[in-house]
């Protein structure tokens, strides 16, 4: 096969590690091109065609613009194929990190090209500053995602099950076997954006034994979100929390697995899942948040990840009911105008008539200050702190979570059989093949997607006031 892939950039990152694998996984039985809208990287394993107009845009261009850049793409193509392709593999291509990236969309389209539009994050996912507010998303083409989630949500929001496509990453193992002594400290080995949940990381390091640490290994990228980062830096340093931050950069990364005693994620959010699977192809335990919807693709598995926590219950009187419903009723009515016509009519009261009957809520549904909130409480009033373990057991024993080496083992063998790049590859070419060979006819309704990804846990207030992170 002729393949072309087409992405925003070539940055060191989870899309690009993805299409890295993908033109590993084909490079031995078909011609490959990458269509970058930045330069490729001098290694990269497939030759690379730059094309600017693909790239970050924040302004929308001419139509006569949008027609040079497809015209841009196509030409490239025929000189590295000596004529057309038979498919283009586009990532990501429904955020708005382009302002026209749509319509080069649907010029490929008029062009003649069979496009797969693989999806690993939605706007519609508490990503506003990315969203496409008054525009159809590309219909009549074939669309692949990487979680079973959004398979249904796209099912369900109108798309036939013939050209929605279940395409898992591949896993490779995140380092060799470790063979130094075991040190005291979990690893989040983690870039520590806000939706990574960095104050629910300096929560469970108050529940570890004396000396014990919580390492993060690395900082953020993006600039919007150095400053939660760096109120957490400064807000551990003030109460002498046991958190060492970027760690990475001060150790090679296979010392800081090697060392750990366990891996540690927090994260709120994620599309595929690496952190769930990547600790045990190397023997090391996972403890912390289980994100139910992205993880039963691999509890369905055989995959064991019944130890992990749902959710860091906290009474709603610590902060006080009407503090709580307050912050929602704002960022509730932020994020409608965000969305615009397309925000489900009555969802706002819905969510706050279910905030206002629990006695609960979960710590990862709230926002720095009333995380930092929480945090102070339980320093100050050590009470606090038993009555969080009777809510919670699993913080009692945070450090000590009993994963045996039974379970270690069976993980590890389950990951790398299930998510080794020879199954990639054979899915890979499965898809292609079932695209070519059978042109769809819908599109996707997008308030049936919206309202896919509005459920009252997903609406965590950490998530939504996220201003977009790349």
């Amino acid at each position: 096969m002729k393949i072309a892939f087409l992405h925003y950039h070539l940055k060191p990152g989870g899309v690009t590690t993805v299409l890295r694998h993908q033109v590993l996984a084909l490079q031995k039985d078909s011609e490959l091109l990458v269509i970058s809208g930045e330069p490729g990287p001098i290694d990269f394993p497939c030759d690379v065609a730059h094309v600017p107009g693909i790239g970050y845009h924040a302004h929308k261009k001419s139509q006569t613009e949008i027609d040079a850049v497809v015209e841009q793409i196509a030409l490239r193509i025929r000189r590295q194929f000596h004529g057309p392709c038979d498919l283009i593999h586009i990532h990501n291509p429904l955020l708005a990190k382009n302002a026209y990236f749509l319509d080069i969309i649907n010029g490929l389209q008029q062009y003649g090209f069979t496009l797969f539009l693989q999806v690993h994050d939605f706007a519609e996912d508490g990503r506003p500053n990315t969203y496409f507010r008054d525009r159809a998303y590309p219909k009549d083409c074939h669309y692949g995602v990487i979680n079973s989630r959004d398979y249904h949500i796209l099912i369900h929001s109108g798309l036939s099950t013939d050209g929605v496509h279940y395409l898992p990453n591949c896993v490779l193992p995140l380092g060799t076997m470790p063979v130094s002594p075991t040190e005291d400290y979990l690893l989040y080995p983690v870039r520590a954006i806000r939706r990574k949940n960095i104050g629910e990381a300096l929560l469970m390091s108050c529940f570890l034994p004396k000396n014990w640490a919580v390492f993060i290994t690395q900082p953020p990228n993006s600039p919007a979100d150095f400053p939660s980062y760096n109120q957490w830096k400064s807000y551990a340093a003030a109460h002498r929390l046991a958190m060492g931050f970027e760690m990475g950069i001060h150790r090679p990364f296979p010392d800081l697995v090697a060392g750990a005693r366990q891996v540690l994620t927090t994260s709120i959010t994620e599309g595929f899942g690496f952190a769930f699977l990547e600790p045990w192809t190397v023997g090391k335990p996972l403890t912390g948040r289980l994100l139910p919807e992205i993880c039963r693709d691999f509890t369905a598995e055989g995959i064991r990840l019944d130890h992990l926590y749902a959710e860091i219950a906290l009474p709603m009187d610590w902060i006080g009911r009407e503090k709580i419903i307050d912050r929602f009723a704002v960022r509730l009515e932020t994020s409608r105008a965000a969305y615009g016509r397309n925000w489900p009519t009555g969802w706002n009261g819905s969510c706050l008539r279910t905030l206002n009957v629990r006695q609960t809520i979960d710590f990862g549904m709230l926002d720095e200050p009333f995380q930092m909130e929480i945090l102070d409480m339980l320093r100050d009033r050590p009470a606090l702190k038993e009555e969080l373990i009777r809510l919670n057991p699993f913080l009692q024993s945070v450090a000590s979570v009993a994963t045996p080496d039974d379970l270690v083992n069976a993980n590890r063998e389950r990951i790398l059989s299930l998510y080794h790049p020879s199954r990639y590859r054979e899915r890979l070419q499965d898809i292609y093949t079932r695209i070519l060979g059978n042109p769809v006819r819908h599109a996707i309704d997008r308030k049936s997607l919206l309202s896919g990804f509005l459920t009252f846990e997903n609406f965590s207030l950490l998530k939504w006031n996220l201003p977009d992170d790349g």
